[in-house]
């Protein structure tokens, strides 16, 4: 088992590698999202492929048919994001500000609601972040599509390193 000092060693050069790669990420936005949409894409076409194969191999089974049309989804999908990539990114970007938009409102309404929740104000804010956000994606969509997923990635790296700096217990 690694000492204390050994965990904070590693957590604070992760954090300081996580903060790197976040900022390259947020440098270079274009690359980063079209790469994770490929590489969604990707995914996807594994496990339809491996969802046919299932279904077939497992041919007597009462979830056949399910299995089948969810593979062949699965594998269509993949395959459309690995071909039409510009079009994936487009459409996924879309797909992020209905999820800010909703779920902004969806926390906002459940705060307002709720009078005597404890992190009320703090839900509220969140709710407002996420409605702007969603916001800010559509007011320039679809050219926010090229800027949208490969900055949210970097951005999410870069709060998840300072959590590891944080985590590790050192000052620097």
């Amino acid at each position: 088992m690694a000492s204390d000092s050994s965990h904070s060693r590693w957590s604070f050069l992760l954090g300081l590698i996580y903060i790197f790669v976040g900022a390259i990420a947020i440098g270079t936005p274009l690359v980063v999202t079209f790469t994770a949409v490929l590489f969604f894409g990707v995914l996807l076409t594994v496990a339809g492929v491996a969802g046919l194969f299932h279904a077939f191999w497992q041919r007597g089974w009462a979830g056949f048919s399910v299995q089948l049309l969810a593979g062949v989804l699965a594998m269509c999908m993949g395959m459309l994001l690995i071909f039409d990539t510009a079009s994936g990114v487009i459409v996924i970007t879309l797909i992020m500000a209905t999820y800010f938009l909703v779920g902004g409102f969806f926390k906002t309404g459940f705060a307002i609601s709720h009078p005597a929740l404890g992190h009320r104000g703090a839900l509220i804010f969140s709710g407002a972040i996420s409605i702007l956000l969603g916001i800010l994606i559509l007011a320039h969509w679809p050219s926010s599509s090229a800027w949208v997923i490969g900055t949210f990635i970097g951005i999410d790296l870069i709060f998840y390193g300072f959590s590891l700096l944080s985590a590790s217990k050192k000052t620097v």
